[in-house]
């Protein structure tokens, strides 16, 4: 069995940082960025997001990193997205991890990035939607007023790989 990694969150909670930190700590492991992944545009009107790209791909890569840690960072609102994915990766012992931080934080990191500043309400929004769906993770990792290898720490320290 593999086991896989998924954090996910809003766009400025860190998923990428703290994927790829978590990535470096463990030993003949993989990882992959979800969004890198869905980078094929126009989407369509009934997956904006490109789910159906990302989990293809996924997919297709799965042979490779099967047999090793796979840490993957990217969008997740809802079960049934997890589930479209979780179904690309046959034999995986996958783990949702939740990064969360407060709305002022978030405010502040994603206009901090100094690009895209005018998307910041949705990404508040975004946030919004995950906090209302609780349970939805295996675990949730606060990441206000840490800084990255502390927030890796503990999500490396919560999973098992």
């Amino acid at each position: 069995m593999s086991t896989v990694l998924w954090l996910l969150g809003p766009s400025g909670v860190g998923k990428s940082t703290v994927g790829w930190l978590v990535y470096r700590s463990l030993d003949r492991a993989s990882y992959v960025d979800a969004d890198q992944l869905g980078l094929c545009y126009p989407s369509t009107a009934d997956d904006p997001a490109n789910h159906r790209v990302k989990s293809a791909a996924l997919g297709a890569l799965w042979p490779e990193f099967r047999g090793s840690p796979l840490v993957v960072s990217g969008f997740l609102d809802n079960p049934a997205e997890a589930r479209r994915y979780a179904d690309r990766l046959p034999g995986a012992d996958l783990t949702l991890c939740r990064l969360r931080v407060s709305r002022a934080e978030l405010r502040a990191r994603f206009l901090g990035r100094g690009w895209l500043t005018g998307a910041v309400d949705g990404v508040l929004d975004h946030a919004e939607v995950l906090e209302a769906a609780p349970g939805f993770a295996d675990f949730t990792v606060d990441t206000d007023g840490r800084a990255p290898s502390s927030v890796a720490a503990e999500v490396r320290k919560r999973w098992t790989a």
